[in-house]
Protein backbone atom coordinates (compact mmCIF):
# COMPACT_ATOMS: atom_id res chain seq x y z
CA UNK A 1 0.00 0.00 0.00
CA UNK A 2 2.93 2.34 0.66
CA UNK A 3 3.92 2.35 -3.00
CA UNK A 4 0.36 3.00 -4.13
CA UNK A 5 -0.05 5.80 -1.59
CA UNK A 6 2.89 7.66 -3.10
CA UNK A 7 1.05 7.82 -6.40
CA UNK A 8 -2.09 9.35 -4.91
CA UNK A 9 -2.73 12.98 -4.16
CA UNK A 10 -2.68 14.20 -0.57
CA UNK A 11 -6.47 14.18 -0.41
CA UNK A 12 -6.69 10.58 -1.60
CA UNK A 13 -4.02 9.51 0.90
CA UNK A 14 -5.96 11.07 3.73
CA UNK A 15 -9.21 9.48 2.54
CA UNK A 16 -7.56 6.05 2.39
CA UNK A 17 -6.18 6.51 5.89
CA UNK A 18 -9.56 7.61 7.23
CA UNK A 19 -11.22 4.55 5.70
CA UNK A 20 -8.53 2.33 7.18
CA UNK A 21 -9.01 3.87 10.63
CA UNK A 22 -12.74 3.21 10.46
CA UNK A 23 -12.24 -0.41 9.39
CA UNK A 24 -9.73 -1.08 12.16
CA UNK A 25 -11.88 0.47 14.89
CA UNK A 26 -9.37 3.25 15.57
CA UNK A 27 -12.00 5.73 16.75
CA UNK A 28 -13.71 3.17 18.96
CA UNK A 29 -10.36 2.42 20.60
CA UNK A 30 -9.79 6.15 21.10
CA UNK A 31 -13.24 6.50 22.68
CA UNK A 32 -12.60 3.53 24.97
CA UNK A 33 -9.20 4.95 25.99
CA UNK A 34 -10.81 8.33 26.66
CA UNK A 35 -13.51 6.81 28.86
CA UNK A 36 -10.98 4.70 30.75
CA UNK A 37 -8.68 7.69 31.33
CA UNK A 38 -11.54 9.91 32.50
CA UNK A 39 -12.83 7.18 34.78
CA UNK A 40 -9.36 6.82 36.28
CA UNK A 41 -8.65 10.56 36.54
CA UNK A 42 -12.10 11.83 37.45
CA UNK A 43 -14.47 13.83 35.31
CA UNK A 44 -13.29 17.36 36.07
CA UNK A 45 -13.17 19.93 33.31
CA UNK A 46 -9.37 20.14 33.51
CA UNK A 47 -9.03 16.36 33.17
CA UNK A 48 -11.40 16.30 30.21
CA UNK A 49 -9.31 18.98 28.51
CA UNK A 50 -6.07 17.12 29.27
CA UNK A 51 -7.37 13.84 27.84
CA UNK A 52 -8.74 15.65 24.78
CA UNK A 53 -5.40 17.37 24.14
CA UNK A 54 -3.46 14.13 24.56
CA UNK A 55 -5.72 12.31 22.14
CA UNK A 56 -5.60 15.14 19.63
CA UNK A 57 -1.79 15.02 19.68
CA UNK A 58 -1.86 11.24 19.32
CA UNK A 59 -4.14 11.44 16.26
CA UNK A 60 -1.87 14.06 14.70
CA UNK A 61 1.26 11.96 15.33
CA UNK A 62 -0.41 8.81 13.99
CA UNK A 63 -1.50 10.68 10.87
CA UNK A 64 1.99 12.04 10.26
CA UNK A 65 3.50 8.58 10.69
CA UNK A 66 0.98 7.04 8.32
CA UNK A 67 1.56 9.69 5.67
CA UNK A 68 5.30 9.12 5.93
CA UNK A 69 6.37 12.56 7.01
CA UNK A 70 10.07 12.48 7.84
CA UNK A 71 9.63 15.19 10.46
CA UNK A 72 7.29 12.93 12.45
CA UNK A 73 9.90 10.19 12.65
CA UNK A 74 12.56 12.70 13.65
CA UNK A 75 10.30 14.22 16.30
CA UNK A 76 9.56 10.80 17.77
CA UNK A 77 13.28 9.96 17.91
CA UNK A 78 13.95 13.33 19.56
CA UNK A 79 11.09 12.71 21.99
CA UNK A 80 12.65 9.37 22.90
CA UNK A 81 15.91 11.13 23.76
CA UNK A 82 14.06 13.75 25.84
CA UNK A 83 12.18 11.02 27.70
CA UNK A 84 15.43 9.20 28.45
CA UNK A 85 17.00 12.40 29.80
CA UNK A 86 13.99 13.30 31.94
CA UNK A 87 13.50 9.77 33.28
CA UNK A 88 17.14 9.60 34.23
CA UNK A 89 17.21 12.97 36.01
CA UNK A 90 14.42 15.54 35.78
CA UNK A 91 16.72 18.27 37.10
CA UNK A 92 19.58 17.70 34.70
CA UNK A 93 21.81 20.73 34.37
CA UNK A 94 22.42 20.67 30.62
CA UNK A 95 19.78 18.80 28.63
CA UNK A 96 20.48 20.85 25.48
CA UNK A 97 24.14 19.83 25.63
CA UNK A 98 23.05 16.21 25.70
CA UNK A 99 20.77 16.68 22.68
CA UNK A 100 23.14 18.60 20.40
CA UNK A 101 24.28 16.80 17.28
CA UNK A 102 28.00 17.55 17.61
CA UNK A 103 28.90 16.85 13.98
CA UNK A 104 26.22 19.24 12.72
CA UNK A 105 27.02 21.82 15.40
CA UNK A 106 30.73 21.93 14.51
CA UNK A 107 30.00 22.73 10.86
CA UNK A 108 27.91 25.83 11.69
CA UNK A 109 29.14 29.39 11.96
CA UNK A 110 28.46 31.46 15.11
CA UNK A 111 25.07 32.86 14.07
CA UNK A 112 23.78 29.51 12.90
CA UNK A 113 25.04 27.85 16.08
CA UNK A 114 22.97 30.27 18.13
CA UNK A 115 19.95 29.68 15.91
CA UNK A 116 20.44 25.90 16.20
CA UNK A 117 20.62 26.07 20.00
CA UNK A 118 17.51 28.27 20.20
CA UNK A 119 15.55 25.92 17.93
CA UNK A 120 16.77 22.92 19.90
CA UNK A 121 15.77 24.51 23.20
CA UNK A 122 12.31 25.37 21.87
CA UNK A 123 11.85 21.82 20.62
CA UNK A 124 13.08 20.49 23.98
CA UNK A 125 10.54 22.63 25.86
CA UNK A 126 7.72 21.33 23.64
CA UNK A 127 8.78 17.71 24.11
CA UNK A 128 9.25 18.21 27.86
CA UNK A 129 5.70 19.57 28.11
CA UNK A 130 4.44 16.58 26.12
CA UNK A 131 6.36 14.24 28.43
CA UNK A 132 4.79 15.74 31.56
CA UNK A 133 1.28 15.85 30.03
CA UNK A 134 1.48 12.21 29.00
CA UNK A 135 2.96 11.21 32.33
CA UNK A 136 0.19 13.06 34.18
CA UNK A 137 -2.40 11.32 32.02
CA UNK A 138 -0.96 7.87 32.74
CA UNK A 139 -0.19 8.27 36.43
CA UNK A 140 -3.37 9.85 37.67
Amino acid sequence: MAQRAKQYSELKKRALLAKQRLKMGYWQKMCDEREKALEHMGGGEENVRLVHDLQQEKVRRDEHKALGYDAAAQDEAFYGKVCAILEQDENTLNPIGQLIDRTQFETLDTDNRQRYILQLSQKFREMRERFYRERAGKSV
